[in-house]
């Protein structure tokens, strides 16, 4: 075939070039309007370097919508049986096909026209894109047509959504029912190769982009900017519609039960009488290094994956048994302040993640976490306030995880996120590279800071598939724990002890290695579990169980050499106090807007309470070693955790009951309220 006949043969009627041409012009029609809204933000843009990936990360957006707009023409064009009716000709009139094909394509172009009407009307009077919260206004349809009539010029904007449809009918039609010149039929075999084609360019440009751990474009790739302009420029409002499908299902913030509990946590916050009323914002200043130290020092946080106290070595073991789940762990508390009644306030990994960074329990349950909602994205983290520190995230495998990049890098300008791609090693399952991998790369990159640094490392090694790669570093099976010990620590199988076991060796390499480093000896390591699991286990007391407090119970060393003393706190402490502690401990000046308090402060060691969130309406409290537990439709339960014996406390001590019922409420309703109240400054 020349090449003349060859161009002639892509013009005229064939599935793939007509998919491709149709894809082409609908993504066009939406980077215009995207290139609209840019002229509008460009003026508030302040990190305008970042325009040219947002219109790239916007420009994959549209091109994802514009496929799933076109679908079902795709579909008919690429099905032989159907183009050849989609495109029939006779006496009688246009094909029926066509008639129904024009028809819906129309409706949907309409309702992605109208949509962007809305989007543009958002963004011009709130700054925002277009999202679910739009069906709020129906609450007060008369009160909201109203303003719509007085703000925009409605009648105008009818006439051209009419126009517009209209034309993209009769345009629609005519390109459908031209003339084609006459072709011989395609062989089967190209048929299918050109279908197969067609339908993986189509999957492709619908999912958005490629990557190891195949994760798809989401939301969050738009926010890689503190600057909510740039977020805005990317976003695409029919993303925005189907992302924020669940936010509406998560409980908005009640400002008349968090003004009730405001004086009480006020005062557990110690925050001085006379400040606004909900305000929780508060600075400290900085304090004095220790004596002998002129630098500030560094601080590595690692999140260690389901690390469960009753799974650990530190929980109490079974006679006549060698397991011996985390000995390295064990043998670091000896050097270590080892906090012993540490939680997470809230289950999975992406909460503890959010809870950590931002203080905050998230106890959104209903509507997801947190992080995946993108009408909460932008929160305030102590993370910010460490002027002067180079800042890390490490994580072996995709920050689209939960759409976590989102809440760090919106959030955390100058944060340096590695993740795969970055890594020497190969990724080994889903969770991509091993633990062990990720802290040995990690001393190597940290190493090569000029400034201080803060690192939060977080691990995933131990979660199914329970992987213990090849490149293990001399890792030996431990002897066979056997199914006593399996029950008695509450595991589900040997794979899972050998995993866990396999994430305490790969602790003790990274320890290998950095007491050899230079900046060891100025490091403050931070060490705990992202949360527990839920299967029970033998070596707790009845009382534990009954709260299912091994979901939340996790260990947390404090080791800094030369700052804090070994010890044991076995005051109740909790994920969102890990900054403010790190704060201080490191002598920076900062702000908090945190449910957080210092743990090396005795004074909060002697009020010292968890409050645990497990749903909307399900909440713990564990004080004074008592727990406490409120779930709807059964009766409040009060537990001694030291009894041996299960028994309901509530109506015995109806006072403390009521006290712990009231200041877990508190907790919650406040919780809920910081969720939403909690923009960065």
């Amino acid at each position: 075939m020349t090449n003349s006949a060859f161009f002639l043969y892509l013009s005229r009627w064939r599935p793939l070039p007509a998919v491709f041409c149709i894809t082409a012009i609908h993504t066009a029609l939406f980077f215009a309007a995207r290139l609209g809204s840019l002229f509008f933000l460009q003026p508030n843009i302040a990190d305008k370097d970042s325009i040219p990936r947002a219109l790239y990360i916007g420009l994959k957006f549209d091109a994802r919508w514009a496929v799933l707009l076109t679908l079902p023409l795709c579909l008919c064009l690429l099905y032989p049986p159907l183009e050849r009716r989609l495109r029939h000709r006779s006496d009688q009139g246009a094909s029926p096909l066509r008639c129904v094909v024009c028809a819906i394509q129309t409706l949907i172009f309409g309702f992605a026209l109208l949509a962007y009407t809305f989007d543009f009307g958002m963004l011009f009077y709130l700054r925002q894109r277009l999202d679910l919260s739009i069906l709020n206004f129906l609450e007060d349809p008369l009160i909201s047509a109203v303003m719509l009539w007085q703000t925009y010029p409605v009648i105008r904007l009818c006439l051209i959504l009419a126009a517009g449809v209209a034309l993209y009918a009769f345009l629609l039609t005519r390109w459908l029912s031209r003339d084609l010149p006459a072709l011989p039929p395609l062989s089967l075999p190209r048929r299918v190769l050109l279908t197969v084609l067609g339908l993986a360019g189509l999957f492709l440009t619908t999912y958005g982009q490629l990557s190891s751990n195949l994760f798809p474009l989401r939301w969050s790739n738009a926010y890689f900017s503190t600057d909510n302009n740039i977020s805005l420029l990317a976003l695409h409002p029919l993303q925005n519609i189907y992302d924020t499908r669940n936010s509406g299902k998560a409980p908005l913030p009640d400002e008349k039960a968090a003004l009730e509990a405001w004086p009480r946590m006020a005062a557990w916050l110690n925050i001085p009488e006379g400040d606004a009323p909900l305000d929780y914002m508060r600075s400290y200043s900085a304090t004095p290094l220790p004596p002998g130290r002129t630098e500030r020092p560094n601080i590595m946080i690692i999140i260690m994956e389901s690390l469960g106290w009753p799974r650990t070595s530190f929980s109490p073991g079974r006679a006549n048994s060698d397991a011996d789940p985390t000995p390295f762990l064990r043998e670091l508390a000896k050097e270590s302040l080892y906090f012993s009644n540490f939680y997470a306030p809230t289950r999975t990994t992406a909460r503890a993640v959010f809870t950590t960074i931002t203080g905050i329990p998230d106890v959104n349950h209903s509507g997801g976490t947190t992080s995946r909602n993108p009408l909460l994205v932008d929160q305030f983290s102590m993370l910010q306030e460490f002027d002067g520190y180079e800042k890390y995230y490490l994580i072996g495998g995709s920050a689209s995880w939960a759409n976590i990049r989102g809440l760090l890098l919106h959030n955390i300008g100058d944060l340096r996120l590695l993740e795969e791609g970055t890594w020497e090693a190969p990724n080994v399952d889903v969770w991509g590279i091993s633990d062990l991998a990720l802290l040995r790369e990690s001393v190597g990159i940290l190493g090569q800071s000029v400034k201080p640094f803060l690192a939060v490392v977080q691990t995933a090694s131990f979660h199914r598939p329970w992987t213990i790669p090849d490149d293990n570093e001399g890792y030996v099976l431990p002897p066979r724990p056997g199914p006593e010990a399996i029950r008695h620590y509450g595991f589900d199988a040997e794979e899972e002890y050998f995993s866990l076991n396999f994430a305490d060796h790969a602790l003790r390499r990274f320890f290998d290695r950095v007491k050899k480093e230079p900046w060891y000896d100025n490091t403050i390591f931070v060490i705990f579990g992202d949360h527990g699991l839920d299967r029970p286990s033998e070596n707790v007391s009845p009382g534990y169980l009954a709260c299912s407090l091994q979901s939340w119970h996790v260990p947390l060393l404090l080791h800094a050499p030369g700052r804090v003393a070994p010890g044991i706190n076995p005051y109740p402490h909790t994920q969102a106090d890990v900054l403010p502690t790190l704060a201080a401990l490191s002598g920076v000046e900062h702000r908090s807007r945190s449910l957080g308090r210092n743990m090396l402060d005795p004074a909060n060691d002697k009020d010292g309470v968890v409050f645990i969130s497990s749903g909307d309406d399900i909440r713990m409290l564990v004080k004074d070693g008592y727990c406490f537990s409120h779930r709807p439709g059964a009766a409040d339960a009060l537990y001694r955790l030291e009894d041996t014996v299960l028994i309901n406390l509530a109506e015995q001590e109806p006072e403390r009951a009521a006290a712990m019922r009231r200041q877990a409420a508190d907790f919650q309703t406040t919780s809920r309220w910081l969720l939403w109240h909690n923009q960065k400054p």
